[in-house]
């Protein structure tokens, strides 16, 4: 599924539901059957759950009557053929079925357990699929629909099981991104085809969890491909990375980066980046931090790490880095000359923490941006709400999107404002949604991990808004990755341990084509 897009992927670009619905139309008018369409889907399906849990276990499956039920169908077919035992509910008689997902019904025979709804959950349930309701439903739920939602949510929550929607949670109105009472709380939603306009909604990721989305084939694309707004996946941000490093490289030619960071009490924030910055690839990292911090950064910092006191942000202006990375830790005492560094070298640099806190609580009148050069900001939503306090009231009531790119826009920087659906913009208006991650991310050090990674691949020559996004997507992706392997341990999950998975297995990973 490609577009001529200068040979860039444009998978994960969001569409409305009618588009989508004129998308498969087209398809299907140029001869790809609806069958073909549903088995391609039900496949990817298969894939994704395939990717979230690495042993087959149990299937619940909830269907409609409609194609989103067709698909669901599919999907049961490819678990039940890997060894997984698997039940279909079904939420309406068979006489008021779609003939195509009736079709698939009949293809599962007698592989399948035929449960009833009010049943207790199968024993040992591992996912739950909701193929109740497709992408063109919307209003309150009632009868039997209210039953079924209520049903997964609750077995959910009894189970631990993960729920895993057909394109959309039932109950949520894919193009609005708006809730009915009962709507299904899902820990995964598989987007067919591409990611739709309610997915990414403001408030939509506490409904559709985690986002993954199959490719379907001969869907055209709209002739504004190139700047709609996207839901970062694999095989777009695989096409960034860099190719084999050529065998006389150096540790100069692979990056050299500064991190200015930590203070007294703050340690860790520094270490973290400094870390996560070389474990990403960094040829030399060198961590600047006041006096006072500075033995302890250095004792604790691994020996690969050179650690150096600082009196005045004008020492990193004057060494030779490729990329900067500034502000984690650095409390609320900001070095000497912090405005200097960040608006007037002319290097890349990742601006985070309270290095965004500092730059919001200068007087008015004061200027700071545009910076000298390229600029990535990373504000978390309370550092954001600062930052519009003092550049741009007017946005503060604004949705997450238009926040981030009227920044970017007043900036002249690349603006990564972080939540669990992680918002990335640009000041030319591109924007993307970051869909990995899991809530066991929610703790302190996930940011500095990020910086880390960004300055590294801004170090090696990677534009911000590349580096913002990939960056973000491993993160959460290296919290997947672990979490699969320590199943039940989500208490157990830590910002050091998401480093290391997104370096060590997610990233050569999505190099070698998988996530």
């Amino acid at each position: 599924m490609k577009a001529d897009l200068g040979g860039e992927s444009v998978a994960g670009m969001v569409v409305s539901v009618a588009e989508m619905r004129a998308l498969e139309a087209a398809a299907v008018a140029g001869g790809i059957p609806e069958a073909v369409l549903m088995e391609e889907a039900g496949a990817g399906a298969a894939a994704v759950v395939r990717q979230f849990c690495q042993e087959a276990g149990v299937a619940l499956i909830y269907a409609g009557k409609g194609h989103n039920a067709g698909d669901a169908f599919v999907l049961a077919g490819h678990l039940v053929a890997e060894g997984w035992r698997v039940e279909v509910r079904l939420v309406f008689p068979e006489d008021v079925m779609r003939p195509l997902a009736l079709e698939k019904l009949a293809a599962l025979g007698g592989r399948v357990v035929r449960g009833s709804m009010g049943d207790d959950p199968p024993r040992g349930l591992t996912v739950i699929a909701d193929g109740v309701l497709g992408i063109g439903a919307a209003g309150a739920l009632g009868g039997g629909l209210r039953e079924a939602c209520d049903e997964m949510n609750r077995f959910r929550e009894v189970t631990g099981a993960m729920v895993a929607a057909l394109d959309v949670p039932t109950g949520l109105d894919a193009e609005t991104g708006d809730a009915a009472a009962g709507a299904v709380r899902a820990d995964l939603t598989i987007a067919f085809g591409f990611p739709k306009t309610g997915h990414c909604v403001d408030g939509a990721e506490d409904w559709c969890g985690r986002i993954a989305v199959v490719s379907l084939s001969g869907l055209e694309m709209p002739s504004d491909a190139g700047m709609r707004p996207r839901v970062l996946t694999p095989e777009w941000l695989g096409t960034w990375l860099p190719g084999p490093r050529a065998f006389g490289m150096h540790k100069g030619e692979a990056g050299r980066v500064g991190v200015v960071a930590g203070s007294v009490g703050f340690t860790g924030a520094g270490q973290l980046t400094a870390v996560a910055a070389g474990h990403a690839g960094a040829g030399l990292v060198t961590l600047f931090t006041e006096g006072r911090a500075w033995a302890v950064m250095a004792a604790a910092c691994p020996p690969e790490i050179m650690v150096r006191p600082m009196d005045s942000c004008r020492e990193v202006m004057g060494m030779k880095f490729d990329a900067i990375a500034v502000g984690p830790g650095l409390g609320g005492t900001p070095p000497p000359d912090l405005l200097t560094l960040v608006r007037d070298d002319p290097r890349p640099m990742v601006v985070d923490a309270d290095a965004l806190n500092a730059m919001a609580a200068l007087p008015s009148g004061v200027p700071v941006w545009p910076a000298a050069g390229p600029r990535l900001l990373t504000p978390h939503p309370g550092e954001m709400e600062r930052l519009l306090k003092r550049f741009a009231p007017e946005l503060s009531e604004k949705n997450r999107r238009d926040q981030a790119v009227g920044l970017a826009k007043l900036s002249r920087a690349v603006v990564l404002l972080k939540s669990s659906r992680t918002c990335v913009a640009t000041a030319d208006g591109r924007v993307a949604y970051n869909g990995s991650g899991h809530p066991a991310m929610a703790r302190g050090g996930m940011g500095d991990v990020l910086t880390g990674l960004a300055v590294a691949f801004m170090a090696g020559g990677m534009e911000p808004f590349r580096a913002a996004c990939l960056g973000s997507w491993l993160i959460g992706a290296g919290a997947e990755t672990w979490l699969r392997r320590h199943s039940g341990a989500e208490a157990s999950l830590t910002a050091s341990l998401v480093r290391e998975y997104a370096c060590r297995f997610a990233l050569p990973a999505l190099r070698n084509g998988g996530y």
